[in-house]
């Protein structure tokens, strides 16, 4: 299926909006069981921001800047893996859409584990979560993106915006 570039560009803006919904859910997941397990909740913020800070980002507590470039960084993060989804599933019925969506979680943990750690040097971040967590928040990361992205049309509805004129009564 060709698509125009309006409709790539519509596609990756969904998508993208999916990512940082589901990044959002996340980044609050994490938190909550930091918080409930008596650990660092900062810590989840801040590691998005080791390869700017080093070892500042890893150190418990509150630290500005770590935590502002952090959630940037796994905003923008999860804002990519959504957009990429789109470019993959655009155009897909619903059905099919949601089965991509749970394997999508599989894609996002092998590349964020196996790919972007290691290349941005964060390779002992893979000991910090045992294998069957980390699979399982990438597969509650996907399903929330997928649940976003197929109600984006809801969400967010096209079509002509009615506006009052300043003259009407």
């Amino acid at each position: 299926m060709i698509k125009s570039p309006i409709e790539t560009r519509q596609s990756v803006r969904r998508g993208a909006v999916a990512g940082l919904a589901a990044g959002i859910f996340l980044s609050l997941m994490m938190t909550a069981m930091s918080a409930a397990g008596g650990q660092d909740i900062w810590y989840g913020f801040k590691g998005a921001a080791a390869p700017f800070f080093g070892t500042r980002a890893m150190q418990p507590g509150f630290d500005v800047l770590p935590v502002i470039v952090g959630i940037v960084c796994h905003l923008a993060i999860s804002a990519i893996w959504g957009a990429l989804f789109a470019l993959v599933v655009e155009g897909w019925n619903r059905t099919m859409t949601a089965l991509a969506g749970i394997l999508w979680g599989f894609v996002v943990w092998i590349g964020m584990y196996y790919i972007v750690l290691p290349v941005v040097g964060l390779s002992s971040m893979q000991n910090d979560a045992p294998v069957g967590r980390a699979i399982a928040f990438h597969l509650m990361f996907s399903v929330v993106m997928t649940a976003v992205y197929l109600l984006y049309p809801v969400i967010f509805p096209r079509g002509p915006r009615l506006h009052r004129s300043v003259h009407a009564v």
